[in-house]
């Protein structure tokens, strides 16, 4: 079976340039996104509403692969570049023994399943680079993961926005800035779809009683994104040509494909994913590193079959 790897970035910024650190992670996303391997990135900020500890997470499709991106030249020179704004006058670059830490805390995460007009690959990610810059400087912005097709052939991206509660992730769903920037999308966007969740899963994730803790809000988030893409895909091949021609408009056929979609997610896919990823979600401490790499290899390989499996089927093969 083959392994993720995993290249954590640690950055310790300094208040004052924050900003100068956003337009430098807009420039280093715009660089890895695009290099052979690139499996997805997470951007998680500090824990702290006034911390200055940023985390990004790199996976790559194998460790040949993060390794050429390590030593390619463009790498250093975002390294160098990012020494004027960080506290420690360095970026740190690890690649795990073990999976990284739970990201800290709880939020809220709006999943949003793009499908990308043939060709217009590269606007797209121009315009995820400017969107994601926008929605880091709402309150309460906890990261967003982004999730690249499985082969340079594919056109379906996942994003996953967390935010720290529904009200803050609200404000910036409805704010005039995204709005606007949602407007410049319509010409190389041919399809979204989107669906919250609160990470607290009431009724799905149980609380082992020997520890009393949940599982981790980003290993929850994977489930759920885990069993709704396929959903949403299905939907977008069968339920949407079917209600197209009724001409009810695009407010009520996406509340229908919402409906289905959650009713699908909480009563079939999601506690399916929990009971049969129950090993991964509550591990034994003294190897939870081992097992929580092990399970990240495991949806890696799901991840990649449903994207080539459903990038197949919507191409009407």
């Amino acid at each position: 079976m083959s392994s993720i790897a995993v290249l954590v970035l640690s950055a310790k910024v300094r208040p004052e340039k924050i900003r100068d650190f956003f337009e430098w992670q807009l420039q280093y996303s715009k660089a890895v996104t695009v290099f052979p391997g690139f499996s997805s990135s997470d951007v998680i900020p500090p824990a702290e509403e006034k911390g200055t500890d940023w985390t990004m997470i790199l996976n790559f499709r194998s460790d040949k692969e993060l390794a050429a991106w390590k030593e390619n030249p463009q790498s250093h020179q975002l390294a160098d570049a990012a020494r004027i704004f960080l506290d420690n006058s360095r970026l740190e670059e690890k690649v795990p023994a073990s999976a990284p830490g739970d990201a800290p805390g709880t939020y809220v995460t709006e999943a949003i399943f793009s499908s990308i007009k043939p060709g217009m690959e590269n606007t797209y990610r121009e315009w995820t680079f400017r969107i994601q810059a926008a929605q880091a400087k709402y309150p309460g912005y906890r990261g967003m993961y982004l999730q690249a097709p499985a082969s340079s052939q594919g056109h379906h991206w996942t994003t996953l926005l967390r935010y720290a509660s529904a009200q803050e992730l609200e404000a910036w769903m409805t704010s005039a800035e995204r709005a606007e920037l949602l407007k410049e999308s319509k010409g190389f966007i041919d399809n979204e779809e989107s669906m919250r969740f609160g990470t607290a899963f009431p009724g799905w994730i149980p609380v082992p009683s020997h520890h009393g803790k949940s599982a981790p809000p980003w290993k929850i988030a994977l489930l759920v994104l885990l069993g709704l893409f396929p959903v949403v895909m299905l939907e977008i091949k069968f339920l949407s040509p079917l209600l197209a021609p009724l001409g009810w408009g695009v407010s009520a056929t996406t509340f229908i494909g919402n409906a289905l979609s959650v009713a699908v997610t909480s009563f079939y896919t999601v506690p399916a994913s929990i009971r049969w990823f129950n090993w991964w979600l509550f591990p034994d401490q003294q190897k939870a590193g081992a097992v929580s790499l092990q399970g990240l290899a495991v949806l890696a390989v799901l991840f990649a079959l449903e994207i080539v499996f459903f990038s197949w089927l919507l191409s009407g093969a």
